[in-house]
C-alpha cells in the first residue's frame, strides 16, 4: 500500500510541475504534411497560390516542419495562347483522378490538395493554414527513408518503408527547386512568374518495403536546384501516410 501511495504521488507530483509522461515523437509518427497544387502558368488566376506555396513550404523549414510541396503545371491551359512548358497532360490526369475522388464535375486551376483528402482553392491562405495546421497535429502512420544518386539524366531513388502498405501506391517525384519564367502570351502575358518545387518527373508504383524508382530528367534539370519527394498513399481513400524529400547535389 505505502509503495503504490508513493508511486502516485511521483507521478501526481510529475504532473503539477509540467513533465510529460507521453513517449517521445518517433520518426514513424512525426507528423507530415503534402500539398499538391495544380497550377498553371496559362492561368491569371495561379500566380498568387504559386506565391502563397513558397512562402509556406519557407516558413515550414524555418519551423523543421515535414511539409512538402508538388507543383503539378496543367496542360489544359496551354491552348489559349501560351505552353506552360512545365505542363504534362500526366499531371492534369492525376488531377482529374483527384477530382474523382473527391466526387468534383470538374477540375479547376489553381485546386491545392493536402495529404490526398482535403482540395481547396490553392490561393486561399486560410484554409491552407487551417488545415496545414490540423495536419500536422496527427501522427504519420508510415515512414519513408530515401535515398537518391544520379548518372546523367538517370534519378536512381531506393525507398525503405514502414507500416502497413496493403492497399497503397509510392509516388516518386523530381522536382526543381525554384523556377522562373518570363510569360510572353496568354493571361499572363508581360509576366515573370517564379514556381516552387515544381514536379519534372513523375512516378507511382505498387511498394514493397524496399522500392527502387528510376525517374528520367529533362534535359534542362538542374541538379543543384532538385530534390526528390516521396510519398506512401492509400490508393482508395487518396489519404497520404509518409514522406520524404532528399535534395540533389551537382
Amino acid at each position: 500500500m505505502k509503495t503504490t501511495l508513493l508511486i502516485g504521488s511521483i507521478i501526481t507530483g510529475l504532473m503539477a510541475i509540467g513533465i510529460s509522461l507521453r513517449k517521445p515523437e518517433t520518426a514513424a509518427s512525426k507528423p507530415v504534411a503534402v500539398i499538391e497544387l495544380f497550377t498553371s502558368q496559362g492561368c491569371s488566376s495561379c500566380p498568387p497560390a504559386d506565391r502563397l506555396l513558397t512562402e509556406t513550404v519557407t516558413k515550414s523549414a524555418a519551423s523543421h516542419e515535414s511539409v512538402y510541396a508538388l507543383s503539378f503545371h496543367v496542360d489544359y491551359w496551354n491552348r489559349l495562347g501560351w505552353r506552360d512548358p512545365f505542363s504534362d497532360a500526366r499531371f492534369t490526369a492525376r488531377q482529374r483522378q483527384y477530382a474523382r475522388q473527391f466526387g468534383l464535375s470538374s477540375v479547376y486551376t489553381p485546386q491545392a490538395v493536402l495529404n490526398g483528402s482535403q482540395e481547396f482553392v490553392g490561393s486561399n491562405r486560410a484554409r491552407l493554414t487551417s488545415l496545414l495546421a490540423e495536419a500536422l497535429r496527427q501522427p504519420a502512420s508510415a515512414t519513408v527513408g530515401l535515398s537518391v544518386r544520379q548518372q546523367g539524366r538517370s534519378i536512381e531513388a531506393d525507398t525503405k518503408l514502414t507500416g502497413n502498405l496493403t492497399g497503397t501506391v509510392l509516388n516518386v517525384a523530381l522536382v526543381s527547386n525554384s523556377a522562373t519564367i518570363d510569360v510572353n502570351r496568354g493571361e499572363n502575358a508581360g509576366r515573370t512568374l517564379t514556381h516552387n518545387n515544381v514536379v519534372r518527373a513523375f512516378m507511382t508504383k505498387r511498394p514493397t518495403e524496399s522500392t527502387p524508382v528510376t525517374l528520367t530528367a529533362p534535359p534542362d534539370f538542374d541538379a543543384g536546384n532538385g530534390a526528390v519527394i516521396a510519398y506512401l498513399q492509400q490508393e482508395k481513400t487518396g489519404r497520404i501516410l509518409g514522406a520524404e524529400r532528399v535534395l540533389l547535389t551537382r
